[in-house]
């Protein structure tokens, strides 16, 4: 009986039914998974993110116009601030993911000292992006009709490599051509990011606290065929 087993001849893996059918199972999930989300894009044009802050001297602010990512939301859910409620949405917390990156060169101020100043303390070279990842997603009610959706918002913000959970409300209200507009502000401080605030000729000092103020312009699914 021992001797029949040492001497069986195993499959090869290819023809292995049982790796087949899990095979078959993952790409199943997948498509399953796939089709239980909507995914909103971002737009390339439109959208715009903003640093305010201050300083010994003046107030000062960094715009950029590049938010790259999506919002995905379960199947079913539409976010149109035209309508009475969300539809699709069951009670107020609403089930969906996001992905934000933010070039840290694209943040101009129309000085380039501080420019370079800014971009060396956050070391962009090292960490070319600000990231954020959404956690939770809760619906203010209750929303009528005709007025922007207003959430309550968690979620991952990652800055010069160091990760923070942030809270902030935000509000979706209709764009140009079907497109929606998330808006958004958080206060923040730099040395929690670890972030030392810059200090130029020893006079130019920056305050920790600054401010993070976005337009976000992202596209609806395409609707099936």
């Amino acid at each position: 009986m021992f001797n029949s087993i040492r001497s069986h001849t195993p499959k090869p893996a290819g023809t292995n039914p049982f790796a087949v059918i899990a095979a078959c199972w993952l790409m199943l999930a997948a498509s399953l998974n796939a089709q239980e989300a909507a995914r909103y894009r971002a737009s390339p044009i439109g959208s715009k993110v903003t640093i305010e802050g201050t300083s010994t001297i003046h107030d000062w602010t960094m715009t950029g116009p590049n938010i790259a990512g999506f919002l995905e939301v379960p199947a079913g859910v539409v976010l149109d601030p035209a309508k009475e409620g969300l539809a699709g949405v069951t009670g107020n917390k609403l089930t969906a993911r996001a992905d934000v990156s933010i070039p840290v060169t694209s943040m101009q101020s129309g000085h380039e000292g501080m420019d370079a100043v800014m971009q060396d303390a956050m070391d962009a070279k090292t960490y070319p992006r600000i990231q954020y990842h959404l956690t939770e997603m809760v619906l203010k009610t209750p929303h009528a009709a005709g007025t922007p959706l207003e959430f309550d918002t968690k979620g991952d913000l990652v800055v010069a490599g160091v990760t923070n959970a942030i809270s902030m409300p935000v509000r979706i209200e209709p764009g140009d051509k079907s497109k929606l507009k998330v808006i958004g502000s958080v206060p923040l401080k730099m040395t929690d990011f670890k972030i030392k605030p810059p200090v130029k000729l020893g006079v130019f000092r920056t305050a920790d606290e600054i401010k993070i103020v976005f337009e976000w312009v992202i596209s609806p699914p395409a609707p099936k065929q």
